[in-house]
């Protein structure tokens, strides 16, 4: 992500009250010295999952300039995870395009 080849990252563990999210999953420790310096941003959001009733907390970490891309992902799980509208294989595209993922590998990822 500092070499600039990535432009976002993004964790998310389901919430349990009194529970930490572990570091394993959501390795803020790592982004921490970023953060402070600002040459990392970091956006959190919970969104409530309508099917499954779970609190889902997501934090993306952005590089400057970029955190378009947190905003988006972020528009994109409250509207699917928040029962608006259905997800569909769009939305994955959508995602692994902010991710910065190649096309072949979205395409390999969604089965296009």
């Amino acid at each position: 992500m500092l070499n600039g080849t990535k432009k976002l990252a993004v964790f998310y563990d389901v919430v349990r009250p009194n529970k930490a999210i572990p570091e394993e999953i959501v390795p803020e420790n790592q982004f921490a010295p970023h953060v402070r310096t600002r040459t990392i941003i970091c956006q959190e959001d919970t969104i409530h999952a309508a099917k499954t009733g779970d609190l889902m907390h997501y934090i993306c970490f952005s590089l400057p300039g970029e955190e378009w891309r947190a905003a988006t992902f972020f528009w994109i799980k409250r509207a699917t995870l928040g029962g608006l509208r259905p997800g569909d294989i769009h939305d994955d595209i959508i995602i692994g395009r902010l991710l910065g993922y190649s096309e072949q590998e979205i395409a390999s990822f969604t089965l296009l």
